[in-house]
């Protein structure tokens, strides 16, 4: 159809650029690249190997994707970006910003001067990429304060749970918020809540390390990660933002105030959601003492002491967890209860009889079953647009709920009746219920109303 001088025309017209690369990193042809917006001529390439040409690391990241690439025999799609330091050779005017480009990898059927090859096709995405992490941070930046949200911080913890797993160093969280808010909304005003809000983000941003993540939770609540701090260095950073913040002068001659709880996340054994547990659980603790201070969040329970120890931990209703929808409220009082008469018929439990506890365990599961179908129904009519993720993850709690409850009946054990009880209460009702259910009370109140304390 086509001659070979016609064939090498079309190839060399190719707007994104086409290497022939070996196993062993040999670049054996340079093809199309004719978009001059993008690329340089590459043909000087020839000959050379990946690691004549860019730095060992980033050399051996490449042989490794060819590897990958020749392994599997299908087409493999990379992500990558270089930077003038990742190039040999290159003056200090070269460019200085990464660029990014997708590689399309695809193994060849024969050998080229006797070793296994593959295409490498290689488009600029640059302006693709850069819009997608502006929109990435965009929808994990709270627009009010600036500070991240807590999409970025649930992305961002299980990163740092593996890190310090492997480097052996100690993670706090702090968790707070400002004391009587709802009074400061009520009296003052949104917009000067508003205000508050933003002063006491740029205040803790000031307060705390570059490595520190703060992020704003939701209303007036406030989470610190600590990478590299035990227990005594949070409360020491604790301190020093409760400090800061009651010194300030806020708008309106507003004086501010807030209560803070602090835990050492006890990895590798504890969740992310048991740790920012107790730090809350401390919070309340600073609430009831009398606000204006910090609390020290107990140590987990040790793991070989797990068998019922859960009943110990008490859940109370109080004002400021309600949703501003009476029968939402309403039910989610009914769960609370529930939750105690799970509790107490535990405390009361005799070895080798869990009838009276299964029976209590199953009575909230059904509870919770009845409310979130109630609950999704609201939502529905209400027209939130959050609603499809809120429904998956009821159904991914129900999900585990009924395969710990599986695991109950064939185990018949203190101890999986112990892990179901601490799931159903830290993760469905404590979690759940008192921080993803806030995202959308702001449809029943105030949207910077979250909490009445």
């Amino acid at each position: 159809m086509f001659s070979l001088a016609e064939l090498t025309e079309i190839l060399g017209a190719l707007p994104d650029p086409v290497f022939i690369l070996t196993r062993s990193g040999r670049y054996v042809a340079v093809l199309g690249g004719s978009d001059a917006r993008y690329y340089h001529d590459g043909s000087g390439l020839v000959g050379q190997r990946i690691s004549d040409v860019l730095v060992a690391e980033k050399a051996d990241w490449f042989l490794a994707e060819i590897a990958k690439a020749l392994q599997a025999g299908t087409l493999h799609v990379v992500e990558y970006g270089l930077a003038g330091s990742d190039v040999k050779g290159l003056s200090s005017d070269g460019p200085q910003q990464r660029i990014w480009f997708e590689g399309r990898v695809q193994a060849l059927a024969f050998r080229v001067d006797g070793e296994e090859a593959v295409v490498w096709v290689a488009s600029n995405i640059t302006e693709r990429h850069e819009l997608e992490q502006r929109l990435r941070a965009q929808s994990e930046t709270d627009a009010l304060t600036g500070l991240w949200n807590r999409r970025h911080f649930e992305k961002r913890a299980p990163l740092e749970h593996e890190r310090a797993q492997r480097h052996a160093y100690p993670v706090a969280i702090l968790i707070f918020d400002i004391d009587h808010f709802k009074s400061i909304n009520d009296s003052c005003g949104h917009e000067i809540g508003d205000q508050v809000l933003k002063q006491v983000a740029q205040t803790v941003k000031a307060c705390i390390r570059e490595s520190d993540l703060v992020t704003r939770w939701g209303g007036d609540e406030f989470t610190v990660l600590m990478p590299y701090a035990d227990a005594g260095h949070a409360a020491t950073a604790a301190e020093k933002i409760r400090q800061a913040i009651a010194s300030l002068a806020f708008s309106g001659g507003l004086k501010v105030s807030v209560s803070i709880g602090v835990a050492e996340w006890a990895t590798p054994h504890e969740s992310i959601g048991r740790a920012l547990s107790r730090a809350d659980e401390a919070l309340y603790g600073a609430k009831s003492e009398g606000r204006n201070r910090v609390v020290l969040a107990a140590p987990p329970r040790d793991a070989q002491d797990h068998a019922m120890t859960v009943r110990h931990a008490r859940l109370l209703w109080r004002r400021h967890f309600e949703s501003g929808h009476s029968q939402i409220d309403a039910q989610h009082r009914s769960l609370f209860e529930c939750v105690e008469r799970v509790q107490e018929t535990a405390a009361k439990l005799e070895p080798g009889n869990l009838a009276s506890v299964c029976a209590a365990i199953d009575r909230l599961i059904d509870d919770l079953h009845s409310h979130f179908r109630y609950e999704e129904e609201v939502l529905g009519e209400a027209d939130w647009p959050g609603l499809i993720a809120h429904r998956l993850e009821h159904t991914r709690l129900l999900s585990k709920a009924a395969r710990l409850r599986a695991e109950l009946t064939q185990a018949q054990s203190a101890a999986a009746a112990a892990e179901l009880i601490d799931f159903l209460i830290v993760d469905m009702v404590a979690n759940h219920i008192l921080r993803a259910d806030r995202a959308f009370h702001s449809l029943f109140r105030p949207a910077s109303e979250t909490r009445q304390d």
